[in-house]
């Protein structure tokens, strides 16, 4: 007989073993390459902005998420040798050169570890497919971008596979290294201990390094740049190590910590389930840390969706116009007799129609965007920094209805209500206002804001602001201006009819239509900056819209604001967004049940000797599995409440750090959050109590 008949009947034996080995593989490898195809396809690189929060968060979490299945990968190929070691260690001992069976494991192995790999691969280029599908038809209104595979995708998944591959070779020589007959055949009893004894003085230097980790990497640098003006550099990032290090020194007091105290009976009850913990503590502690790591990735992905929904719940109701709209008087755009008649076509009536006229101009400002080599930000006055739209105090109460008292030389910032200065964004920078071409120019003082949604374009800084000036100022800059810096701003209102949508999509197309060729630029465009850069000024694009979809134009200069429409293409706009963050939670949590069901199948391994030992001794079924139990909830209770809590707690410091409070519909969403926490632990309880039932069958103690 042949050693491959011999692995064959091996394997038809040991035929589950092999089973969740291969299922381990398998199942790692298509999570990592279906969120990887479905990541670099187009509907979510064309729907990420470019150097956005969100695509940060993705390929932070995608990070957690692959870190975490290739240690589970490690880990069940330790498993699955503990295993075979019995079996090695019959052919060791049976006289098989040690070479030859080498060889022999490292042909099985290949095989499985490839063919399950293209396996992944093929299942999570399937299961992408499926999911990219329904991504592009939840979001197919406001987001024309499709599902595709792509080389890079695909590339990712295979490099992925081949890293799977060699560590899972190199666990395999490395258990075949051992350097006798006996180590191998003892693999299976083989335990980890902590040797070491731990005070609680090492759980408050855990907890410590926590919190220090926390404030440094992620607090400081924030509190600094606000107050100081100063970026402190990426280095602060390599903080959240000492969190990690924390969490670790945490998990290792609970496991090597115990002591007889004021209750010693109780230390004296459990000393036996103390001592198993102790001489397995080296993997519980390694196991215990990714899954709270994971954990922790999950919810910060599930986050995501009640988050961004606070931030849309109501955002409409601060507009005072239902319609709004601006466009420069040389393009040829809808007028009023035209608007009308459109109404009456969708038997929708025109409500409190009012029109005004900015004038754009260049304005003096700052630039600060930038880091010096220091890191203290960089501060440049510009005299001609940005074209600006001001308009006269006559005009504004036109427009708004609300009494505007200006004084020559001076302005206010038209913004949106609740807007706050930043590091990069200060008010009252502008002290020129420049007669067209001209070199001359107004000196101008700042005077405060006026809030107003309907007028305010973007955040209200740099090219976006808009200013609220004098009538005498306003007609000096109007003075000789040609038609395109003459900006007309429309308001307007109608009652929320069944055919106001239809009315809105429509108007929306004709402003696309006929719109001239200088309002065809993305938002970030600057004319003046386009002047002294030429041909290599990088926001010199046209902006992606598209006349019939008004759902997917983005990034538009001149984007109006019909808000029945904006509503029901919110929602819409960010089903991607949606969607991608709860495919990253599905991954971390599917890795994070897998992880600790195979990790509690270990403590059965582990321990079949000590617990048949314990019954020989006398202990009743009863006892038995009080034991188990121990050593099972062990693997879950505490990584499912640090990382629950942790999270939890980054998520509240993260919110309070953006603005110094909580918004209402910021703790709207935080019970959203509670709410996805105990599903967590739910899920964590379903998990446990599978894991408790599988194990407690392999030791015979159901």
């Amino acid at each position: 007989m042949t050693m491959n008949k011999v692995w064959d009947k091996l394997r038809k034996k040991n035929r589950t073993n092999y089973r969740q080995f291969q299922f381990c593989i398998s199942f790692a490898v298509m999570l990592i390459s279906s969120f990887l195809m479905m990541l670099m396809s187009p509907l979510v690189q064309n729907t990420l902005p470019t150097g956005g929060d969100s695509r940060t968060q993705i390929y932070m979490i995608f990070a957690i998420a692959m870190a975490g299945c290739t240690i589970f990968i490690i880990y069940a190929t330790g498993l699955f040798y503990r295993f075979k070691s019995r079996d090695i260690g019959v052919f060791l001992a049976l006289g098989t050169d040690k070479s030859k069976l080498t060889k022999a494991t490292l042909a099985e192995t290949a095989k499985i570890v490839a063919a399950y790999s293209v396996l992944g691969i093929a299942a999570g280029s399937i299961f992408s497919l499926f999911m990219g599908k329904i991504f592009q038809l939840i979001a197919s209104r406001a987001n024309d971008n499709k599902f595709a595979f792509t080389a890079m995708g695909f590339a990712g998944s295979f490099l992925y596979g081949a890293v799977v591959f060699l560590l899972v070779m190199a666990v395999m020589i490395r258990f075949m290294g051992k350097s006798n007959v006996m180590d191998i055949l003892n693999q299976q009893r083989k335990q980890e201990p902590l040797k070491k004894t731990v005070t609680r003085g090492y759980l408050i230097s855990g907890a410590a390094m926590v919190i220090a980790g926390l404030l440094i990497a992620f607090v400081m640098p924030t509190v600094v740049t606000k107050l100081f003006q100063h970026w402190m550099g990426a280095w602060t990032n390599l903080f959240y190590l000492l969190v990690l290090l924390g969490l670790y020194r945490i998990m290792v007091y609970s496991i090597a910590s115990h002591r007889r105290g004021r209750n010693p009976q109780k230390y004296y009850n459990n000393v036996i389930s103390y001592g198993m913990l102790k001489f397995q503590g080296g993997s519980i502690v390694r196991n215990m840390l990714v899954i709270t790591l994971l954990i922790m990735g999950g919810l910060f992905a599930s986050y995501y969706v009640p988050m961004t929904m606070s931030g849309l719940d109501g955002w409409t109701d601060i507009y005072e116009a239902m319609y709004n709209y601006r466009y420069p008087m040389n393009a040829d755009e809808v007028t009023f007799e035209e608007l009308e008649q459109l109404a009456a076509e969708y038997d929708v009536e025109i409500q409190d129609y009012r029109e005004a006229e900015f004038v754009a101009v260049p304005a003096s400002g700052i630039r600060s965007e930038n880091w010096d080599e220091n890191g203290n930000l960089i501060e440049e006055y510009e005299d001609r920094f940005a074209v600006n739209e001001c308009i006269g105090a006559s005009e504004y109460e036109e427009l708004t209805g609300e009494k505007a008292d200006v004084a020559d030389g001076t302005y206010y910032m038209i913004m949106a209500p609740g807007t706050q200065e930043s590091v990069f964004h200060m008010f009252g920078t502008m002290d020129k206002l420049y007669l067209g071409q001209s070199d001359e120019y107004l000196d101008m003082e700042y005077q405060g804001n006026v809030s107003y949604m309907s007028l305010a374009i973007g955040f209200g800084f740099d090219g976006e602001a808009r200013y609220l000036i004098s009538d005498r100022d306003y007609e000096v800059l109007k003075e000789g201006l040609d038609a395109e810096y003459i900006i007309k701003q429309v308001l307007f209102d109608t009652e929320n009819s069944e055919n106001v949508l239809d009315f809105s999509r429509t108007l929306f197309e004709q402003f696309v239509l006929r719109m001239s060729d200088n309002m065809n630029y993305i938002s970030y465009y600057n004319e003046l900056e386009h002047e002294a850069e030429g041909e290599n000024y990088m926001y010199n694009q046209p902006a992606e819209v598209i006349a019939d979809n008004p759902a997917a134009a983005s990034d538009w200069k001149y984007a109006p604001m019909f808000v029945y429409m904006e509503e029901e293409y919110s929602l819409l706009k960010y089903a991607v967004y949606f969607l991608l963050f709860i495919y990253v939670a599905v991954i971390c949590l599917a890795a994070v049940g897998i992880i600790s069901y195979t990790r509690s199948q270990s403590v059965g391994i582990s321990s079949r000797q000590v617990f048949d030992d314990v019954r020989k001794l006398g202990a009743d079924k009863g006892y038995l599995q009080k034991l188990l139990k121990v050593q099972v909830k062990k693997v879950y209770v505490l990584p499912t409440v640090v990382g629950c809590c942790g999270m939890a707690v980054f998520e509240l410091l993260m919110l309070f750090m953006n603005d110094g409070s909580y918004s209402k519909g910021e703790i709207q969403a935080m019970g959203a959050m509670a709410v996805l926490t105990v599903c967590v632990v739910l899920y964590q309880y379903l998990i446990y109590r599978m894991s408790l039932k599988k194990v407690a069958g392999m030791l015979e103690l159901n």
